[in-house]
């Protein structure tokens, strides 16, 4: 019985990996045979199909190489959404056939796991290993979100929806400074001269990229900003800019400071005033209040931690490393926003209530 369901799983768990991987062998090896490569075997562009299959998990790298060494952990957020799906679908057709559910996720995520630690170990090497520690965190958060069903309570509901209005008001200014700095990206494309595989390549991987740069935005709107590179710092008050990444979509960066896009940090104020303000007016016992308002505190500063550590990260040179959203300073914001509503809440209405009773004695 152990092993039929073990089987069931692993088929529907390879049947899930190759429908990414087969995709990627083939763009691997096509772009391999146009290179013109003068050496190396098959089995190189294959073991390349591999690192993007694991890099699509947002599994970190350790590089080690005659030219260069270093780390690769700031992956695109966007690719590991063909993983989530190809997983929930695999998961999907385990429970219709085990008929349990519970099972069907453990022999399930066991699996997966096997499977992602054959392929880790096959295509590592001397030059490419894979940061075991992170990769198996992250791709358990992956499992846990693919494998779960959510049922989001109506008051983690408005708050969600709400974090989703920010990030689009974020994408909406960082869409608005690419249509500005439009000119510098078109010469930053024809200065790379990607060819057309590598041009359609190249505006596939900044697609992926843009939960992350949405987020970075996201950051430096409300105060906390984004790194891009070693001694770096982007924020609304700070601009301390280094090289950057002949990257087109980074034309987008602001060119300076503009303290007064600054304002854009009342988004998280309403987010917590609305929200807390909502818990408040609950027909509930004290009690039950400040476990529901401790329970959205800590969603908001943990939650916009994991969201900042997952989004960022290095890339592979000493030079871009860290990239991104620092965890602990958007977390700081977040709370500190939170104090201010919770303030705002508990004392404004009294401060309000006794200059009315002193104006009508006044009167």
């Amino acid at each position: 019985m152990v092993a039929r369901r073990f089987w069931v799983s692993l088929q529907q768990v390879i049947r899930s990996i190759l429908i990414i991987l087969f995709p990627l062998a083939f763009i691997t090896l096509f772009a391999w045979a146009t290179a013109g490569s003068t050496y190396g075997t098959t089995s190189d562009p294959m073991r390349a199909a591999v690192w993007l299959w694991l890099g699509a998990h947002l599994t970190p790298f350790n590089i080690t190489s005659n030219e260069i060494t270093g780390y690769l952990s700031f992956l695109p957020l966007g690719a590991a959404l063909l993983p989530l799906l190809t997983m929930r679908i695999g998961f999907r057709r385990v429970v219709l056939i085990l008929e349990n559910k519970k099972l069907s996720r453990a022999y399930f995520i066991l699996a997966y796991l096997f499977c992602y630690l054959i392929l880790g170990l096959t295509a590592s090497n001397s030059q490419v290993s894979v940061d075991w520690f992170r990769g198996l965190l992250i791709l358990m958060i992956l499992l846990l979100i693919a494998t779960t069903t959510f049922r989001i309570e109506a008051l983690v509901k408005l708050p969600y929806q709400m974090f989703l209005i920010m990030l689009g008001v974020a994408g909406l200014v960082f869409t608005f400074s690419l249509l500005a700095n439009f000119s510098i990206a078109k010469n930053l494309t024809i200065v790379i001269h990607p060819g057309i595989l590598g041009g359609a390549l190249l505006f596939l991987l900044q697609i992926l990229y843009l939960p992350n740069l949405y987020i970075a935005t996201l950051s430096y709107v409300v105060g906390s900003g984004f790194s891009l590179g070693s001694a770096t710092d982007l924020n609304p008050f700070v601009f301390d800019l280094r090289e950057i990444p002949a990257i087109p979509v980074l034309a987008a960066l602001p060119a300076g400071k503009y303290p007064w896009i600054i304002i854009l940090t009342f988004m998280v104020l309403a987010y917590a005033v609305i929200n807390l303000g909502r818990i408040k007016k609950l027909e509930i016992d004290d009690k039950s209040k400040q476990q529901l308002i401790l329970r959205f505190v800590v969603i908001s500063v943990f939650g916009s931690g994991i969201i900042a550590f997952l989004s960022s990260g290095s890339l592979i040179s000493a030079n871009m490393n860290p990239v991104g959203v620092n965890p602990l300073l958007i977390s700081a914001v977040v709370l500190s926003h939170l104090v201010l509503a919770f303030l705002i809440i508990q004392f404004a209405p009294k401060i309000f209530n006794k200059k009315d009773k002193q104006s009508r004695l006044d009167s």
